[in-house]
């Protein structure tokens, strides 16, 4: 049997830790996508901006503007929205992991507040946000434990597809003509 944890923490430490920042961004997104229904417009909102901003800070190599007002507001809308961090939670270590010593470094963050996700613990934790809403959703027949270990295999599973779907050839250039 293949175990899919193994192969998915080989192959973050192997794609190097720009594109393990990259990839955690995206396995981040994934629960957060599947429980919208629960956050309210702005928080869906801020969210999406919040990973859009990191997303732009890191091509920039550089906080901006955007990525200091994205944070505020996605930190704004989160006072204001009872009950959203199980939901959030993934996404925010994600950016932190992606711009936290941007972040710091303009002021936006207390160096004495750093965290220290790891792209594993992103995808582990992505993994346990989508096994807990499948869960959350089976009907009473099911057994909800058996729901949520195969949801969460079904995501690591997505997740090792996505890494190798997304993998730049090594060599530079389109790859196969």
């Amino acid at each position: 049997m293949i175990a899919l944890p193994v192969l998915l923490s080989e192959l973050l430490t192997r794609v190097g830790s720009e594109r393990a920042v990259t990839l955690s961004l995206d396995f981040a997104e994934r629960p957060v996508a599947l429980r919208a229904e629960s956050l309210t417009p702005d928080m869906r909102e801020a969210c999406a901006q919040y990973v859009a901003a990191a997303r732009e800070a890191l091509r920039l190599g550089r906080a901006n503007d955007r990525l200091v007002r994205a944070h505020e507001d996605f930190f704004e809308a989160g006072w204001r929205t009872p009950d959203h961090s199980d939901v959030t939670h993934v996404l925010n270590s994600a950016v932190r992991l992606a711009c936290q010593d941007m972040l710091i470094e303009v002021g936006a963050l207390n160096r004495a507040g750093r965290t220290n996700p790891s792209p594993k613990y992103i995808a582990k934790t992505a993994q346990s946000e989508v096994g807990r809403w499948y869960a959350e959703r089976a009907d009473d027949s099911a057994d909800r434990r058996e729901v949520d270990r195969r949801a969460r295999w079904e995501e690591a599973r997505w997740q090792i597809q996505h890494v190798i779907a997304t993998e730049p050839y090594p060599g530079g250039g389109r790859g196969r003509s």
